[in-house]
């Protein structure tokens, strides 16, 4: 017959198999929080404000290529990856693509098309622009714009640094106590929008939109139909002006806003005990004062740990408390003006004088 087991024997069997089946839940465990935590990387839902090629909602947190800083080339497809488990498509900026190449290389790694390899082309959401108003000043930017977004197609071409001159008093329009209601783009910035809706129609660009440092200019742009989305300046200690002149246009004439240089170009962390984390800084520009119009916040994360932390940390705003806290905070800050970031400090005031 077969051999007796001993008690001892018996023990050491089953504690064997107790140890090798602790192993396997440890490792299933680990397997499920790596899912969960991929799932989680990004805390706040998708706006169906903007869409890819492909129809996927873009994610709320946009990552932009930033000249203060060298950002590794690692950066974009880290971001993408970060994605891949959510239902958000990847959001891309860039300025002028020769100011950062390491960024622009990991951008234009993303958009060669290498089957099996990262997503397609048309499920990642890629804006660029530039200041040129000329149509010859243009359609060089756009031709930048596309060697670097996969060369078919941009998904936003913008209008950038639009400035209060490239307005003008429109004569027609009926009195309004509003000063942003009686104005209208000049006729060269005009030219401009309607060279950029030619691409639109041509199918080079998917959306027309603007940035601007003036939320005068912003207010005005929002009810042009022809500009589909603003780029608009908003944190903390820059936050009268857009929620008192922007923020109630674009809400009037359904415009998402991009919120640029929430940070303060990471200023607003260093100041003191009291100073926000960058998350929190991210999380002010989508409270309810400010989302909606507020769809999406641009970083320009400087590396993986920032990204990461960054991406890990944002809200869809900030409990009654902290959103106190960060207002206080920003009060001084935005007074003061000591950095000039406010180029247009007057417009603080402006409905109040306008009343």
């Amino acid at each position: 017959g077969f051999p007796s087991i001993g008690s001892s024997d018996h023990h050491r069997i089953t504690g064997h198999g107790h140890c090798k089946m602790a192993m396997i839940v440890s490792l299933l465990l680990l397997l499920v929080l790596a899912d969960v935590g991929n799932a989680l990387s990004l805390h706040v839902p998708p706006t169906p404000a903007l869409s890819t090629k492909s129809g996927k909602p873009v994610a709320r947190y946009g990552l932009g290529g930033a000249a203060r800083s060298t950002q590794p080339s690692s950066l974009p497809s880290l971001y993408v990856n970060e994605l891949t488990s959510t239902a958000a498509a990847p959001f891309l900026f860039y300025y002028n693509p020769h100011r950062y190449p390491q960024f622009m290389s990991g951008i234009k790694d993303l958009t060669t098309v290498r089957e099996g390899q990262g997503p397609p082309r048309e499920d990642m959401f890629i804006a660029s622009g530039g200041t040129e108003r000329t149509p010859a000043g243009l359609d060089q930017r756009l031709d930048d714009c596309l060697e670097y977004s996969g060369g078919a197609y941009l998904d936003c071409f913008v209008l950038e640094y639009v400035s209060p001159e490239e307005l003008a008093v429109d004569v027609l329009a009926p009195w309004n106590p509003d000063p942003t209601k009686r104005l209208m783009p000049h006729p060269d910035l005009t030219a401009a929008i309607n060279h950029v809706r030619g691409w639109v129609d041509e199918g080079k660009v998917r959306y027309c939109g603007i940035s601007t440092h003036s939320h005068v200019v912003g207010a005005v742009l929002a009810g042009v139909e022809e500009v589909d989305a603003l780029m608009i300046r908003y944190n903390l200690a820059h936050k009268d002006a857009a929620e008192e002149v922007t923020f109630p246009s674009a809400r009037e004439n359904n415009k998402p806003v991009i919120a640029f240089t929430t940070t303060r170009w990471n200023d607003l962390q260093e100041g003191g005990p009291n100073a926000p984390t960058t998350a929190e800084c991210l999380s002010f520009a989508l409270g309810k004062q400010a989302s909606p119009p507020v769809e999406v916040v641009l970083h320009s994360a400087r590396d993986e740990e920032e990204l990461e932390e960054a991406m890990e940390g944002i809200q869809m705003g900030l409990d009654e408390e902290d959103e106190k806290r960060l207002r206080l905070y920003g009060e001084s800050i935005e007074a003061a003006n000591e950095d000039f970031y406010d180029e247009y400090p007057e417009e603080r005031f402006l409905k109040v004088s306008s009343a």
